[in-house]
């Protein structure tokens, strides 16, 4: 196994940066090394000399990447989310140890979605472990273009095993979703959320507007509480909100259009409402966009925050990990403040058990939700 020297890095941190590398012994791309520090050897990882990251550790001891580490590993992944049901994220790449490697469970199929070039060159050990462990019905790819872009990959989507049926039906908390893996938003379905639909129960009440509702996760959640109303600007997304509705025997209002537009128009008409969810997609992939992001979540939460009625309730979160909780914070006071509106925080949202925060990999920690009440 080839070394590569660093001179620091982070404590316990799973990325090695390419300003970190001292010397190498010349690996090649997707190579697993062991990294020394002192002569001390401080773990091992996938090799990437073209990536920003150029090395992805996987142990802190020196480690052979084996289909037994993988299995162990998605075992361990498994353990930690028991009670979660047949439907869930199963690995959350470097919080279960496996750096690049996401794979997402969806009753007996599974969506695997692979960003760094050790981990590529080494997927098909992946999708045999899969096989052994769960005997699956089928097995799905599909890799996001804009990580893969860094590593130098180019994107995939494709069947690997079996088959994939047009919808798969799964449960969450008692309600049933219908799941577009092939067409759907990345891998067809946002376990993140998970938690914070839960919560919205507690909170959610008179008429309800549901903004970046996609296939209506947060609209079934609060449909027994209120009058819902989602939008989205995506048709397949809304024909699918409309087909979970209807499977649950639940009545919600969905519409197609553009949510900042919509917006718009809602506080043009006057229209109020008791509770406004805001889930919106990623604003920015980078940090060189990341005001422009702020100025996008700036606007819809401050007309939110205008259509709300008297004691209403606002959700809001934001993907975009390059948005630190403080920036969003601030974002939110900024817009109460021009809305001459004021708030209490209900609760503070976090992503769902099935995407671990590893204590020493703060990118792991990228959801910010809120819950704001009118006063």
């Amino acid at each position: 196994m080839k070394k590569v020297i660093v001179h620091r890095r982070h404590l316990n941190h799973p990325w090695i940066f390419s300003n970190e590398i001292i010397k190498t012994e010349n690996p090649s791309p997707g190579e697993v090394v062991k990294v020394e520090e002192r002569k001390k050897i401080i773990g091992t990882g996938f090799y990437n000399p073209h990536s920003l990251i150029t090395v992805r550790l996987f142990s802190d001891k020196e480690t052979e990447f084996s289909k037994d580490l993988l299995k162990e590993r998605i075992n361990a992944a498994l353990n930690i989310r028991a009670g979660l049901g047949n439907s869930f994220r199963l690995v959350y790449s470097e919080s279960d140890g496996l750096p690049g490697l996401i794979v997402d469970k969806y009753e007996d199929y599974f969506v695997v979605e692979i960003n760094c070039l050790g981990m590529d060159k080494r997927k098909e050990m992946v999708f045999e472990a899969l096989k052994e462990l769960f005997k699956p019905e089928g097995i799905y790819e599909k890799s996001d273009e804009n990580l893969r872009k860094l590593e130098g990959l180019a994107p995939e989507d494709k069947l690997i095993y079996g088959k994939i049926p047009e919808f798969v039906e799964i449960q969450q908390d008692g309600l049933k979703f219908l799941v577009d893996i092939v067409n759907g938003q990345k891998t067809g379905f946002f376990f993140d959320q998970r938690e914070n639909r839960q919560r919205l129960v507690e909170f959610a009440f008179g008429e309800i507007l549901d903004c970046f509702c996609y296939t209506g996760g947060f609209s079934l959640y609060s449909a027994r509480k209120g009058k819902v109303l989602g939008i989205d600007s995506s048709e397949r997304a809304i024909a699918l909100a409309r087909k979970n509705a209807e499977l649950n025997n639940l009545t919600c209002d969905f519409t197609c259009d553009d949510v900042f537009k919509a917006l718009r128009n809602l506080h043009n008409e006057k229209r109020r409402f008791d509770t406004i969810i805001l889930d919106p997609p990623s604003f920015t992939k980078s940090k060189k966009k990341k005001f422009d992001a702020l100025r996008g979540y700036k606007e819809i939460n401050l007309m939110a925050m205008k259509l709300l009625n008297e004691g209403g309730v606002l959700f809001t979160s934001s993907c975009s990990y390059h948005i630190s909780n403080e920036e969003f914070l601030f974002m939110l006071r900024d817009a109460a403040k021009d809305a001459k509106r004021n708030f209490i925080i209900l609760n503070q949202g976090k992503q769902a058990k099935d995407h671990p925060v590893l204590l020493n990999f703060p990118e792991s920690n990228y959801l910010k939700a809120y819950f704001l009440k009118l006063i």
